[in-house]
């Protein structure tokens, strides 16, 4: 479990630690990180790490919710669903930390963030029942979770490399223009 708190110095060290944790899984992958590396990278002493986290990957389950929190954040400012405006957010979210998503996309042993990032966008959207749907709630689960892999893979094969030069507005314009042809309505989960 990962503490908070308002504290500028805490939040300094967090910031110190999330960068450090970021920058070595890039360099030395995420398995082989330690807490002594993140507290050298950091410039902290290892009894700073455990004011702020109880183990490693508190600061990537940390990284996760922050990441979904600004998406969220985002998206409540719109008064409807459209996946133009959706990839933009999600397009905007990653771009903060590119090379740490391209580096978790090219890597085929890290699928623990590659199920958090469709995780993350499948608990973000929500397929709406619609009044006269004959429809199951399953069902709908299934649908936003299948919408979400597809979102996910998109980005991921993306970010690999997999279409070579593709500008990523051009994927986001396919899958948008795909998914929405076989949805009939999306919501952000508030």
């Amino acid at each position: 479990m990962y503490k908070t708190s308002n504290d500028r110095r805490f939040r300094k060290n967090k910031e110190a630690m999330r960068r450090a944790f970021l920058d070595l899984a890039i360099e030395k992958g995420y398995q082989n990180i330690r807490i002594k590396d993140i507290a050298n990278r950091a410039d902290i002493n290892r009894m700073t790490f455990y004011a702020h986290y109880e183990t490693i990957e508190d600061i990537f389950n940390e990284f996760i919710d922050d990441m979904k929190a600004g998406i969220v954040d985002a998206i409540s400012k719109e008064d409807e669903f459209s996946f133009e405006k959706f990839f933009s957010i999600l397009s905007d979210t990653m771009y903060q930390e590119i090379d740490f998503f391209r580096h978790v996309a090219k890597q085929s042993n890290l699928s623990v963030f590659r199920t958090a990032f469709k995780d993350t966008i499948s608990q973000i959207l929500r397929i709406d029942l619609k009044e006269d749907s004959s429809d199951s709630k399953e069902e709908h689960l299934i649908l936003s979770d299948l919408t979400a892999v597809c979102i996910a893979y998109a980005y991921l094969d993306w970010l690999s490399g997999e279409y070579g030069d593709v500008p990523l507005s051009m994927v986001t314009r396919i899958a948008g223009n795909m998914l929405s042809d076989k949805l009939e309505k999306i919501s952000y989960v508030r």
